[in-house]
């Protein structure tokens, strides 16, 4: 059995467990769920095949400090004051422990909703999450499947435009900047014919093969694999205890105008199941290998 590359998996048991993972991150304000959360998504994220998170983790990192500094500062709420800073109004300077505390699980929500759509597309293929939609709505998934391929491709062509205008002596990399978008601006018509061009040649592909004249076929899938079974599985009982965690209350936290407990049976009890269930799912899916594709048969209707 071959380990699977970046995209190779079946999309239905990562997009079930992205979803529980995402509606739970949004649904809950309690701050030792967030961090879980956080953790386990950055974990599921960073062991990816071919290592896709360094840079999707710095941004998110980034924009959660970005929260975490910006909301104390505008939110003005909470009774235990810490310390005042000088900022110009609207802000506020005085800092509370309430405010902190709303500003780290604001934070984590942040880090665990970024690294989690991060590792929906680094595990899942998207010509299959595509191919699953197009049962639903056929039409958004081909507009999104054409878009999806649209800036790739410009970038491919804008830098072979780029490399014929320099071969043509045309200055594209030395002086300032406005000298170079000066010099880069006329290669924009071009770059937007070729587009134009792409999209007459998908048309008339789509028309060739008679898309929209009747049933459509489709390439068989594989039956999936151990990891995918049990990333499935993990799904489901998340799901369950999330839905049992917003019937009983158990996703609530108060931060104004005093902080709620932290610590509470409850929620270390659903912190626990999950980061359980997502560093269960990223050690399933990278220890549990990926059958030989089926490329080779043939179409089926």
């Amino acid at each position: 059995m071959s380990t699977p590359v970046a995209g190779d998996r079946a999309p239905l048991p990562v997009v079930l467990l992205v979803l529980v993972a995402g509606v739970l991150a949004f649904t809950t304000d309690q701050p030792l769920v967030l961090a879980a959360l956080a953790i386990g998504s950055i974990v599921l994220l960073r062991v990816a095949p071919g290592s896709p998170g360094r840079l999707v983790v710095i941004a998110a990192v980034i924009s959660a400090v970005g929260v975490f500094l910006l909301t104390p500062l505008v939110s003005g709420q909470g009774d235990l004051v810490l310390f005042e800073i000088p900022v110009p109004p609207p802000l506020t300077g005085e800092i509370t422990a309430e405010e902190l505390v709303a500003a780290g699980a604001a934070a984590l929500r942040v880090l665990a909703t970024i690294a989690l759509a991060a590792a929906l597309f680094a595990w899942a293929d998207p010509d299959r999450m595509l191919a699953g939609l197009s049962r639903v709505a056929p039409r958004s998934a081909l507009v999104s499947a054409l878009a999806a391929r649209l800036v790739p491709t410009m970038r491919r062509d804008a830098r072979a435009i780029a490399e014929t205008a320099r071969l043509r002596g045309v200055g594209l990399t030395t002086g300032s900047r406005m000298h170079r978008a000066r010099a880069a601006a006329p290669l924009a018509l071009p770059l937007v014919g070729s587009a134009l061009e792409r999209g007459l040649d998908a048309a008339e592909a789509m028309a060739a093969r008679g898309y929209g004249e009747g049933p459509r076929t489709r390439l068989p899938e594989r039956p999936r694999d151990l990891g995918e079974r049990i990333t499935l599985g993990i799904s489901v009982l998340l799901a369950a205890a999330v839905a049992w965690a917003i019937a009983i209350g158990a996703t609530g936290f108060t931060f104004y105008p005093v902080l709620g407990p932290v610590l509470t049976g409850q929620s270390v009890a659903l912190a626990a199941v999950s980061l359980a269930a997502l560093v269960g799912a990223a050690v399933a899916l990278t220890r549990a290998g990926a059958p030989p594709s089926d490329l080779g048969r043939p179409y089926s209707p």
